[in-house]
């Protein structure tokens, strides 16, 4: 229905909000306005204040309220254009609504409605409701939950629903605009058969469809109904109009899943549950949850999916100013199994004891999965924190810098750059001229983690390279670091004391990840050290491509010189470059 926004202002401007909020709430006159206590949240100081100038009625505290329509459709729990026409019809306002298609739709609810209550009567008065009885019963349900929840069943037979509402006169048409009967062939047929039917409710309380769960294990396990005029799957709540009360009273919303987990939350006392039916979490499910509450729970399934779940949901709340809370479950279990196993008890303490933030959740559950004695699996874990705080506030970020350091068992400091910095950005530093193969890079950062793991070793691989840049002048600059100023007090290598002398560097945080990269490597796997002939291998490939860059370099001095005597030296040194290179070459193959 969609009323016209004119229209909409002269209800609400012809609407006295005293007369409409004095029924709902005690109030007394406080200057210019009228103040008492707020219908919507557990009010004790009196926040709810009624303006006659303005015409509004709304809470400073919760902030409910609002408009004369607004108001209305928040006290009933009723749809905006429903509270709309109740205002409207005793002032005499007509609302322009095309009203073959109010009709229709009207026609359509009825024949849902007729569907539910078929559906109910034959699960209780049938030789097959007996079957699905006994399922529900199996399931934990008593009949009070079953007549509570208005739980039926569907026939087996493929038209029984079609004829009982064709001898009530509804066409086949509206059965099938209803998402009712399927069409094949001519012929209409039911499309529920032997099903437990969970009717679904839009926010006036009328039945818009159906989810219907398959009492012998039949695939699928559950089916809705199909999309239609007035039901949409990915726009609908669970359960949402029967809890709209509770919400407002308990401030908060559950969000499970399935129907089960909403029933197993309402037997233990917590009447605020709703599910997404077993579709994803929508962003049109988070805009109709924070109309209604600032704050969610969270409660999926203990199992990957649902972790997963969860995952995604977070997501979507981030977007939102509503407070987040995780269900975080143990056991693998699902609400519904945990309510069934422990009782109403246990299940309501973990809503006192097993709350988490979606940072925790995040975190913890990364955490599982990973061998932190694994090299590769920390820095997982560190990236994973990283990618989960880099846009929060500092304090968030030092928390899981606090708990990340200790999983770990390194120093914070050691993780400062990666969970706490904001402002700094990364200098790259340039590409050398000379581009060369990985196995160059490779060699160096080899032979940089041999120098961390033997101070004598460092030394006499430094002098070899007679301290001369090779590839990356980042791992260049560590090389130095190292042999220069850490070896010159210390005879043992220490990373976290490595990495606090780098942080007084100019390019502190082009070497920190650098230092983290080579540290972290597959290559530095191993504690033990590498074998003579290894390193000296290693040498001779570094060696090699010094020698490289010098021939290129005297190459294009030799092509740029217009003196003869300088092009003849240049091209001595060159000849004995080139000696040299075949020398090492045959070195090198012989090794």
């Amino acid at each position: 229905m969609r009323i016209d926004k004119a229209i909409l202002n002269e209800i609400n401007e012809n609407t006295d909000i005293l007369n409409l909020v004095s029924p709902y709430v005690k109030l007394q006159k406080k200057g210019k306005n009228y103040v008492g206590l707020c219908p919507f949240h557990d009010d004790t100081n009196p926040s709810f204040s009624v303006s006659t100038e303005k015409n509004i009625a709304k809470c400073f505290s919760c902030g409910e309220g609002g408009s004369p329509i607004t108001f209305l459709a928040k006290i009933k729990n009723i749809s905006f254009d429903q509270a709309a026409l109740e205002l409207a019809e005793p002032l005499g306002i007509k609302l322009d609504i095309d009203r073959v298609e109010k009709q229709q739709t009207l026609k359509e609810h009825e024949a849902l409605n007729e569907a539910n209550i078929f559906y109910t009567f034959y699960l209780k008065n049938s030789k097959t409701g007996e079957e699905a009885l006994n399922y529900l019963k199996n399931r934990g349900l008593t009949l009070e939950d079953i007549a509570h929840f208005n739980i039926g069943l569907a026939p087996k037979e493929f038209d029984s629903l079609y004829k009982l509402l064709q001898q009530k006169e509804f066409t086949d048409q509206t059965m099938e605009n209803a998402g009712l009967i399927g069409i094949q062939n001519n012929k209409p047929y039911d499309l529920f058969t032997y099903r437990v039917m969970f009717p679904l409710s839009d926010l006036e309380g009328r039945v818009i469809g159906f989810s219907g769960r398959s009492v012998d294990n039949k695939e699928p396990k559950y089916y809705n109904s199909p999309e239609t005029f007035i039901f949409k799957k990915s726009e609908v709540l669970y359960h949402l109009y029967e809890a709209l009360g509770d919400i407002r009273k308990q401030g908060f919303v559950i969000l499970h899943e399935g129907f089960f987990d909403v029933i197993a939350s309402t037997k233990a006392g917590l009447k605020n549950a709703v599910a997404t039916m077993g579709t994803a979490l929508t962003q049109h499910h988070v805009k109709l949850i924070s109309e209604y509450t600032k704050r969610v729970v969270i409660a999926y399934d203990g199992d990957q999916a649902g972790i997963m779940a969860t995952y995604k949901a977070i997501k979507l709340f981030e977007r939102t100013n509503l407070r987040v809370d995780i269900l975080a479950l143990p056991e693998g279990l699902d609400p519904d199994e945990y309510y069934q196993k422990y009782g109403a008890v246990k299940y309501l303490n973990l809503y006192k004891k097993h709350l988490v933030d979606p940072y925790e959740f995040i975190y913890e559950t990364t955490k599982k999965e990973l061998n932190l004695s694994n090299l590769n699996d920390a820095a997982a874990l560190k990236d994973a924190t990283y990618h989960m705080v880099k846009n929060q506030p500092v304090t968030i970020k030092e928390i899981y810098l606090n708990k990340l350091a200790k999983d770990l068992n390194v120093s914070t400091y050691s993780l400062s750059y990666f969970l706490t910095n904001e402002t700094k950005t990364i200098k790259v530093q340039p590409k050398p001229m000379v581009q060369f193969p990985n196995k160059y890079y490779k060699a160096e950062n080899q032979l940089f983690i041999q120098m961390m793991r033997n101070k004598e070793d460092a030394i006499r691989i430094d002098q070899a390279l007679s301290g001369k840049f090779v590839c990356d002048m980042v791992t260049f600059k560590l090389r130095n670091i190292l042999t220069i100023k850490y070896y010159k007090s210390k005879d043992e290598f220490d990373k976290d004391a490595f990495i606090k002398l780098l942080s007084k560097e100019k390019d502190s945080e082009a070497l920190t990840i650098k230092f983290f990269e080579i540290y972290y490597s597959n290559d530095n796997r191993s504690e033990f050290k590498y074998p003579e002939a290894t390193i000296n291998e290693l040498l001779s490939v570094v060696i090699n491509v010094n020698m490289e860059k010098e021939f290129k370099a005297n190459l294009e001095e030799l092509k740029n010189e217009n003196e003869s005597y300088q092009k003849t030296a240049i091209a001595e040194v060159i000849k004995k470059q080139i000696v040299k290179r075949h020398t090492n070459k045959k070195k090198g193959e012989s090794s």
